[in-house]
């Protein structure tokens, strides 16, 4: 079964086209987390006069830049399209990039940190696409395993808000502290720490300077890009993250261009047989990632077949 088939049957149901609520992306302490929308691509309209191809993309340090090159630009190109890249050190750069029309779009974040710094910074900025993402680690030089944590350790995890409430989650999924039950977990603040039975000292810093802090600190939760481009080995994380939706990275525009063709295309190309391909190849660099469900249930329905 080709993936073609896949698209067909899914382009208008799983996704429904509702940019003023994608910001409803946050978890509740009580019922979990809240449904993901995406756009429809038949919802877009061809706008010949203002149409973009020669796109201008946005990416930091890690995996995502090159995914977009290996999975996403030979299918543009073949089109017409050509792109060239921007490449930033910190997360919030590219976003405020894409705002200015610097960059027509970007491919380093979740859900949450986009949503997040948005509607911080009153950005008109939407989610188009999600992508396979790389996880969270909490990694460290001279730790083995969680078993050896000892009293009073320090760790460094990432400073932006959406991620610190992350790498707090990561942390107590690893049974090491405890968050207050009662709290939005997606919002979580070191002081919503409840139970250090280590006693910790968690020091919130910059994200793109986790992979340098493990020179300082006895661990890091370090996000899934940096760990990559900062030559951390993956599997030799103490505890890997399991993502859940709203970590899931996705591919940014801004909100006034979503009836563009080339947005239109992109997602096209996202649900293709070529793309896929390229994402779940066994032996690829992207073996490890996590997927979205929409990918999830394009290898279910095809048996793992590509």
């Amino acid at each position: 079964m080709k993936y073609r088939i896949y698209i067909n049957k899914y382009h208008k149901g799983i996704i429904v086209f509702i940019a003023c609520i994608m910001f409803i992306c946050v978890f509740s302490a009580c019922s979990g987390i809240s449904e993901v929308n995406l756009p429809v691509v038949d919802d877009y309209e061809y706008d010949e006069v203002t149409e973009i191809v020669n796109l201008k993309v946005g990416v930091v340090s890690g995996p995502y830049g090159d995914m977009f090159k290996e999975a996403i630009l030979p299918s543009l190109e073949e089109m017409g399209y050509s792109a060239s890249f921007s490449y930033y050190n910190d997360y919030s750069s590219p976003n405020v990039a894409l705002a200015q029309n610097e960059i027509d779009l970007n491919i380093f974040q979740h859900y949450t940190y986009l949503n997040s710094f948005k509607f911080e910074h009153n950005l008109a900025l939407t989610a188009i696409m999600e992508i396979p993402t790389v996880s969270m680690g909490v990694f460290s030089n001279s730790i083995k395993s969680l078993d050896d944590i000892k009293n009073g350790i320090t760790v460094s995890v990432p400073d932006d808000s959406s991620n610190l409430a992350r790498a707090l989650w990561v942390l107590e999924s690893a049974n090491v502290i405890s968050l207050d039950p009662f709290i939005d977990k997606s919002k979580a603040v070191v002081s919503d720490i409840i139970s250090n039975p280590y006693n910790m000292r968690i020091i919130p810093m910059k994200a793109h300077e986790l992979v340098q802090s493990l020179d300082v600190f006895d661990v890091s939760v370090v996000n899934g890009n940096y760990a990559i481009s900062g030559g951390l080995y993956l599997p030799d994380a103490l505890y890997q993250e399991v993502l859940v939706e709203n970590y899931i990275n996705v591919i940014a525009v801004r909100t006034d261009d979503l009836t563009k063709q080339f947005v239109r295309d992109i997602i096209d190309i996202i649900y293709s047989n070529e793309f896929c391909d390229v994402v779940t190849d066994p032996e690829g660099k992207y073996v490890g990632f996590q997927w979205p469900r929409w990918l999830s249930d394009v290898v279910s329905d095809t048996g793992g077949k590509h």
